[in-house]
């Protein structure tokens, strides 16, 4: 071979090399990473890949801002989950909840640490010596070599690596703004796992961490779907909460009020006339989450899915109502809701859930039916209303929207949304000030109504969940004294209403007992 060949063959070699490199940096693939998690806990190092990973040499800033901008402004974790068989845990079923999860992010003279993630699934768990049980995001999989079986460049290919943990890298998320990742000198995420009080069985014997070590890599967009189509694990495992549920990709979740609150809406049931006026007919703790993906073509956030969980908390009413919540889109879509009601404090669902629905045209979803006879307690009207009467919990509800065709986010209207009541024995519905009745066959479908009263006091009303209903016949006026102002003329010093009750004319029904 003459000089010229060589240096010939030798320049076109630096060039491919040049464009694999570039080429990796701009659309990376699924990484194995060197470090896991042991015994509940990992410090993992996102610099250094897997010493059996196809990826070789450091990873770096790059790398890492390569993948943000690939998922729209996050990172995105895959986990082998790889547990013992503890309760209903099983090769084919195993879990583990997620605590807290850090992205530290090291840059010369700076420090910026994300501590907001999302998971595909959640759970109710008590942890280690306490049996009050909190939502946390969960971790699901199953055992199995060439479980998933995307492109065979990525180092997922022929694995059992199948939970997704997405982190937020926005100023909500993060200590600060953050910049661009190609300037780090060091990147790590630190997690810790939920140790649940396995005593209780299950839900908590499933989510424990006893065994392990579990593996982690960065996951590209391209592996996402092959991870989420295979739900692998999912269906066996216990009291798993909606998002399960979601068959559509979701880059990340934005929840309504935020993902760690409720609203609370209550109901006056006279309508139209005033009646008694302590908003405890019916109240429904409720939080909604849109699932989102980012259309780099239409650089634009779009809507795939969409999920609420909530739970009744009081029942004051010799009516009975069906309770909807509406989402308002500006155009029409199409698609499969899945439905869940969970008897009181358990992992069982209501016979005859879950429900399959489809939803056409406006998203308008049935998601209490029968109040009185849902939340009822032997020889009592009313429900957690009473002075004297003992609390109870409620049913918890779920369901999970997968849209057909994505949507724009802008197209869908601001929450709250609009959580209404129609009352069986009135057929009248009962909304939010603002909105307008929905049903074919409601009585006032046709009204123009504001949803107040000649005096501009409102039927529904929406309040953080750290409200409490008025006593049974108690008006609301004399259980808040401050919401009279607040109603004539809100201002700032009357707009927390809500937080100077008279004690001895409310019910005390705390988050962490109605939220079990």
């Amino acid at each position: 071979m003459n000089l010229m060949l060589k240096l010939t063959t030798i320049s076109l070699s630096l060039i491919a090399l040049f464009l694999y490199s570039s080429t990796a940096i701009a659309t990376p693939v699924s990484i194995k990473l060197q470090d896991n998690i042991a015994q509940g806990y990992g410090m993992i190092n996102l610099f250094t890949p897997h010493n059996t990973s196809k990826t070789t040499g450091q990873l770096n800033g790059q790398t890492l801002q390569a993948l943000r901008e690939q998922h729209g402004g996050i990172l995105a974790f895959v986990i082998d989950v790889n547990e013992a068989a503890n309760g209903t845990e099983k090769a084919a079923s195993q879990g583990v909840a997620i605590a807290d999860a850090t992205l530290i992010f090291n840059f010369p003279g700076n420090v910026v640490r994300c501590g907001k993630y999302t998971t595909s699934t959640a759970s109710l768990l008590a942890i280690s010596g306490q049996t009050t049980r909190v939502e946390y995001p969960t971790l699901i999989g199953a055992t199995g070599s060439n479980l998933i079986t995307p492109s065979t460049n990525s180092d997922l290919y022929g694995t059992d690596f199948s939970a997704i943990m997405r982190m937020k890298l926005d100023n909500e998320g993060c200590t600060q703004a953050l910049p661009n990742l190609s300037t780090l000198t060091s990147a790590f995420l630190e997690i810790h796992f939920v140790d649940t009080n396995t005593r209780l069985g299950d839900p908590e014997a499933f989510y424990d961490f006893t065994n392990g070590p579990e593996d982690i890599a960065l996951i590209s967009t391209v592996d996402v779907p092959v991870v989420e189509q295979k739900q692998a694990g999912i269906a066996e495992a216990p009291l798993v909460i909606a998002k399960s549920q979601v068959t559509n990709s979701v880059t990340s979740w934005q929840y309504y009020p935020s993902d760690g609150s409720y609203y609370v809406v209550s109901y006056e049931d006279k309508y139209p006339v005033r009646g008694d006026y302590d908003f405890n007919d019916l109240v429904v703790g409720y939080r909604v989450g849109i699932g989102i993906v980012y259309n780099s073509t239409l650089q634009q956030n779009q809507v795939t899915s969409i999920v609420a969980t909530g739970y009744m908390i009081a029942r004051g009413s010799e009516y009975t109502h069906d309770w909807y919540l509406r989402i308002p889109v500006n155009t029409p879509v199409q698609g499969t809701v899945t439905k869940n009601l969970f008897v009181e404090n358990s992992i069982a669902q209501v016979s005859g859930f879950p429900q399959t629905q489809t939803i056409t045209g406006d998203i308008n979803i049935q998601v209490l039916k029968n109040t009185k006879q849902l939340m009822a307690v032997t020889g009592q009207s009313f429900v957690n209303t009473l002075a004297a009467q003992p609390l109870v919990q409620g049913k918890k509800f779920s369901f999970a929207l997968n849209l057909d065709t994505p949507i724009l986010l802008s197209e869908i209207a601001a929450p709250p949304y609009d959580p209404y009541l129609h009352v069986n024995q009135t057929n009248y519905e009962i909304h939010l000030p603002g909105n307008r009745a929905q049903l074919a066959t409601s009585a006032n479908l046709a009204s123009d109504t504001t949803f107040k009263d000649t005096n501009g006091f409102p039927y529904a009303l929406l309040a953080p969940d750290d409200w409490h209903p008025p006593l049974e016949g108690t008006d609301l006026g004399l259980a808040y004294t401050k919401f009279i102002d607040y109603t004539a003329t809100p201002n700032n010093s009357n707009e927390t209403w809500y937080l100077s009750p008279t004690l001895e004319k409310i019910k005390t029904i705390g988050r962490t007992f109605w939220g079990w």
